[in-house]
C-alpha cells in the first residue's frame, strides 16, 4: 500500500508545475490517452450540507493533443438517505495545438480555451445495500467556452447520467486500512450543440482500486475507457484515462 501512496505523490505534483502543461506524444493503444492527477477536499458542513472543492492536471496522450487543468467547487443538500442535489461551477483552461498555414505549409501553435461550466445534479442512493449503496447521479452542464480564434463564446449543453458502486471485496463496509473496489458507467447526451446529429454522445467506463486511510484520508487509482461521437458522420473516438485521485474529508460539524 505504501508503494501504491507513493505513486500518488509522484504524480499529483503536476497540479502546480506549468512544465506538465506541455503536448506529450505517448502512442499506447495506437490512439487517445488522459493522466489525470485530482486532489478532492470535501468539507462535511452539516448533517445536510457539503462543500466539495476539487483541482486537476489533466494530459492529454497520444492522438489528445491537449492539456489542461482545472478547478471546481459543488454544494450539496442532502435531502434523505436516498437522495441529495448540488449545485456548482468548474474553470477548465484548456491548452490544445492548433495547425496554422505559414507560407504554404503549416505550423503547430499552441492555442489557450477558456471554460466556464455550471452544474446540477440530482443523486439517488438505491438499492441501499447492507454495507454500500448503488448510486445514480443525473446532472445537467451549461457549458460557455471563449479563446483568442472565437470573437464569441461557444455555448453548449449537455445531460449526464451515471451510475456506480463502491465496496470491499469482503462485502464489508469500508474502514480506515481497507481496500476497497470503484466501478461506473456514464453516458452523456446531447442537449445543445455538444454533437451535430447525434443525441447519445459519450458513453465511460470505469474499474478502480482505492484505499481508505483513515476516516480523513483515501486514494484510489482508476482505468476509464471512453468513446465519443461528435457526429453521425464521424467515427467514434476512443480514449483510454487513467486517473489517480487523493481525497480529504474535513469535519465542521464535530
Amino acid at each position: 500500500m505504501k508503494k501504491f501512496i507513493g505513486l500518488l505523490i509522484l504524480v499529483l505534483p503536476p497540479l502546480f508545475n506549468s512544465q506538465a502543461q506541455q503536448h506529450i506524444d505517448f502512442n499506447m493503444f495506437n490512439g487517445s490517452g488522459e493522466l489525470r492527477s485530482i486532489y478532492v477536499q470535501r468539507h462535511r458542513l452539516s448533517d445536510k450540507y457539503t462543500l466539495n472543492i476539487d483541482a486537476g492536471s489533466y494530459l492529454g496522450l497520444g492522438n489528445n493533443v491537449w492539456t489542461r487543468w482545472g478547478f471546481r467547487g459543488i454544494v450539496a443538500r442532502k435531502l434523505s438517505d436516498f437522495y441529495s442535489v448540488d449545485i456548482g461551477f468548474m474553470y477548465n483552461r484548456v491548452n490544445y495545438f492548433d495547425d496554422v498555414p505559414v507560407e504554404d505549409t503549416f505550423e503547430e501553435i499552441e492555442v489557450t480555451r477558456h471554460e466556464y461550466r455550471q452544474i446540477q445534479s440530482l443523486n439517488i442512493s438505491y438499492p441501499r445495500l447492507q454495507s454500500s449503496a448503488i448510486k445514480h447521479r443525473i446532472r445537467l452542464e451549461e457549458r460557455i467556452f471563449t479563446s483568442v480564434k472565437k470573437e464569441t463564446p461557444d455555448f453548449k449543453m449537455r445531460l449526464r447520467y451515471r451510475i456506480s458502486h463502491q465496496g470491499r471485496f469482503d462485502g464489508q463496509a469500508v474502514a480506515p486500512k481497507s481496500l476497497f473496489y470503484k466501478t461506473s458507467a456514464e453516458f452523456n447526451f446531447n442537449i445543445y450543440q455538444e454533437g451535430e446529429d447525434v443525441f447519445w454522445v459519450r458513453g465511460r467506463y470505469c474499474f478502480g482500486l482505492g484505499y481508505q486511510m483513515n476516516s480523513k484520508f483515501s486514494a484510489d487509482a482508476n482505468y476509464y475507457f471512453e468513446h465519443n461521437n461528435a457526429s453521425k458522420a464521424s467515427s467514434q473516438v476512443l480514449t483510454h484515462i487513467f486517473q489517480f485521485t487523493l481525497r480529504q474529508t474535513i469535519y465542521w460539524n464535530n
